[in-house]
């Protein structure tokens, strides 16, 4: 079905774009283990683009940060973002744009030399595929538009653990040099109150298929019960992975990553500090 737009009393149209298959964008706050489970679902069989690092997809990870400019939105200060999804006259001028992008040559970045050579565009991808980028917890009402069967995975972590994370990362960034450092995370006040805004926005994505083309997976139970969780995921991204892949994918899990808040006095007051917060309790993370 094509997104259309009144502007100005004419009907103005933007064509999505057909794939043989859906996108699944990877979606969940950053520091949740979103390039973990996207390397093994990777290994298992997803295409997910070609990626210098944190496998992200850089011709994905461009086009979300074409939309941050178009918005005004930054990964830190995600607002503009979800508003715009809102606004016509922002959509009638940027889905044009990541729609000839889309079908141009640039597309090459995503799918490879050889993949390129032989299938040429996404149209043409008849192989599971799509991109993970935590901007797509608010980019999604975007992309959707131009790709209405997009699917989604979604990935959580405890808050105090997300906090934690993206604070050391962010402390160890040089902030006049990096375009991508925030102020706001260097303090666990500020990457927490960041935590609870993806997790709002996330929980509300709504694709067109519906609950049945979302799927939502609790990092700590992917540590803890890694087969099952892995088996849920690689049926809803209908993969069929190597037996002998498999069985090394699931040996690398390492179960001590979860909770790691609690081997640290300052984290585990913290923890007492905002176990309250509602989506703390929401998703089992207020009684640890």
């Amino acid at each position: 079905m094509s997104t259309l737009w009144v502007l100005s009393g004419e009907r103005w149209r933007v064509e999505p774009i057909r794939t043989a298959k859906p996108p699944i964008l990877i979606v969940g706050m950053h520091r949740s283990g979103t390039s973990c489970l996207t390397a093994m679902l990777r290994r298992l069989g997803l295409i997910t683009g070609w990626s210098l690092n944190n496998e992200e997809s850089v011709f994905f990870h461009l086009l979300n940060l074409e939309i941050e400019r178009a918005t005004g939105g930054r990964w830190d200060d995600p607002t503009p973002i979800e508003q715009a999804a809102a606004d016509p006259d922002l959509l009638a001028d940027l889905l044009p744009r990541l729609r000839r992008t889309l079908r141009s040559t640039w597309v090459v970045l995503y799918m490879g030399l050889r993949r390129f050579w032989c299938q040429k565009s996404l149209e043409e991808l008849d192989q599971p595929w799509g991109w993970k980028d935590p901007r797509n917890t608010f980019t999604f009402d975007i992309w959707r538009h131009l790709f209405p069967g997009a699917r989604i995975i979604h990935i959580y972590r405890c808050g105090v653990d997300v906090a934690a994370s993206l604070r050391a990362r962010e402390r160890s960034r040089v902030q006049a040099l990096s375009g991508y450092a925030s102020p706001r995370c260097r303090t666990l006040h500020g990457a927490f109150s960041l935590w609870q805004e993806y997790v709002d926005k996330a929980f509300s994505l709504s694709p067109d298929g519906g609950e049945r083309d979302i799927l939502h997976v609790r990092y700590e139970d992917f540590l803890t019960s890694p087969k099952a969780v892995l088996t849920r995921m690689v049926e809803f991204c209908e993969l069929q992975p190597c037996p002998r892949v498999w069985e090394k994918v699931i040996a690398q899990v390492n179960p001590r990553r979860a909770f790691a808040f609690r081997r640290d006095p300052e984290l585990r007051a913290f923890y007492e500090e905002v176990r309250g917060d509602p989506r703390m309790v929401r998703l089992g993370y207020g009684d640890l």
